[in-house]
């Protein structure tokens, strides 16, 4: 109810602020519960909170798909010239590697003409325009070792040798583009770059250069019927040397004779990709070849360190609920406080059931895995878990990840099965906590309508009185005046 402006001054206004004041009090106490409704209804959230995040912990734990304790890690010397990714899918083991060779791009460069020389123009003038092919690699999803050719049309206007290769370059350059354009190629990098150098300022060459590394993405070439490759000396698979042109690496003809391949001993076999990045050769294991070494082990196992993570999350979460439950349930005579879910027997049984689940042992487990403490957890004297033993956790998980899960995850007793039914009965649509919120919502809204109709009680009661006191005003100034006419009449001479 809006407070009413009223002359400080006037007694009556004073009066009228004091007596609704004294009427006020019940309201008062009702406003004082809906406050009590209101922070009990944040402990509620506070409750759900704390549950829903232990239930996300145990979801990890218990997600049998994506088993935590089956994660790999890899350990590889510092020193090593590789690279090693991992999946879960790797098998534990060790491993030994010595790169050979890594792989590379198939460059080709033409002989080395005079700059300012018409060779080039010469032969154009005498044979016109002319079309060679340069077949290029552009795998797709469904074909691996797919292989396009390109026709590049050379047609050009410069006058010197340097001038009518850069005119090469550009051909080669639109063949691509318009291959990229219409779907001929799947991207510009399986094409083909060309560029012109000059190895000093008065010779050039034209450099070719594959998209991607390896044999299988080697260039080809089909001359023009005037033989406009033949004269760049270009189209060869031979290793260019001098002023000659041709292959700057040896192209081979397959993949185990092709320096364009990287190769690399993989635990005794030799092997060859045409890329430095290979996830074919061992099951769940991505290896980055990044220089030419030595033999190097290197070994796969679990990754203590995500399951530990795992652990320690659960262990966290699981602390913060039972803690959080624990204060909310006690009741101390000593202090005369008392928490707020003291009197509700649903909270106070979840705690001590919570502590249950993770007393006992999991059936079919093999020996040494059937219940926390093999994995190097104890429980405390207040319930509380506490990781005090990493090396057994890893243990554990390096022996039997399967087993350390079924400890958490078996359907027929697995301990975060158990926390995660018995959180079930509080969580979601339906369950205790939404319930409780209900309930607190429903009383919150009587609250609300008695407080306001308490409002306008007041406010009637307000007009009342402040209707009583000027009739009260009016009668005392009538008085008044009659009293001031009769001592006029009788002490004024009236009589």
């Amino acid at each position: 109810m809006p407070i009413r402006a009223y002359n400080s001054g006037d007694p009556y206004e004073t009066l009228i602020a004091q007596m609704v004041s004294i009427e006020r009090q019940p309201q008062l106490a009702l406003k004082v519960e809906r406050s009590n409704q209101s922070v009990f209804k944040g402990v509620l959230s506070d409750f759900d909170r704390s549950l829903s995040a232990l239930d996300s912990a145990l979801k990890g734990l218990t997600d049998t798909l994506a088993n935590p304790f089956a994660a790999r890690s890899s350990s590889v010397p510092d020193d090593a010239g590789f690279g090693v990714e991992v999946s879960d899918e790797a098998a534990p083991g060790s491993h030994t590697i010595a790169v050979r060779r890594l792989a590379t791009a198939d460059r080709r460069v033409s002989r080395q003409f005079d700059a300012g020389g018409t060779v080039l123009r010469d032969f154009f003038d005498a044979n016109g325009p002319q079309t060679f092919e340069l077949t290029v690699a552009s795998p797709t999803a469904d074909d691996a070792g797919r292989r396009v050719a390109l026709p590049v049309t050379v047609d050009p206007t410069g006058a010197t040798d340097a001038e009518v290769l850069a005119e090469v370059q550009k051909a080669i350059a639109g063949a691509t583009d318009a291959a990229v354009a219409d779907g001929t190629l799947e991207k510009r990098g399986h094409g083909a770059g060309a560029s012109v150098v000059n190895e000093t300022s008065e010779t050039a060459r034209l450099s070719l250069r594959s998209g991607e590394t390896g044999f299988a993405n080697r260039l080809g070439f089909a001359d023009s019927d005037n033989g406009l490759l033949a004269l760049l000396d270009v189209g060869g698979g031979a290793v260019a040397s001098g002023t000659g042109g041709g292959a700057v690496t040896a192209v081979g003809t397959g993949d185990a004779d092709s320096a364009l391949n990287a190769q690399f001993d993989l635990d005794g076999l030799t092997l060859y990709r045409s890329a430095n990045t290979v996830d074919d050769a061992l099951g769940g294991v991505t290896l980055s070849l990044d220089r030419v070494g030595d033999e190097t082990a290197f070994r796969v196992g679990a990754d203590g360190d995500a399951s530990k993570q795992e652990v320690e999350a659960f262990i966290e979460k699981y602390n913060a609920a039972l803690t959080f439950i624990a204060r909310k349930t006690d009741i101390n005579p000593e202090k005369g406080t008392r928490g707020d879910f003291a009197g509700d027997s649903a909270v106070r049984g979840l705690r001590f059931g919570m502590r249950n689940d993770l007393a006992g042992d999991v059936a079919g487990q093999p020996p040494g895995l059937g219940r926390l403490s093999d994995l190097g957890i104890e429980v405390q004297d207040d319930g509380t878990l506490k990781l005090v033993d990493t090396q057994a956790l890893q243990a554990a998980v390096e022996r039997d990840p399967s087993s350390v899960q079924r400890l958490f995850a078996a359907e027929d007793g697995g301990l975060g099965t158990r926390l995660r039914d018995r959180l079930d009965a509080f969580l979601g649509t339906g369950g205790i906590v939404d319930a409780r919120e209900r309930v607190v919502d429903a009383r919150t809204k009587r609250l609300d309508a008695r407080i306001s109709s308490w409002d306008d009680r007041l406010s009637q009661r307000e007009d009342q009185l402040r209707q009583q006191y000027a009739k009260l005003q009016e009668t005392l100034s009538l008085l008044q005046g009659q009293q001031q006419s009769l001592s006029s009449f009788f002490y004024g001479g009236g009589y």
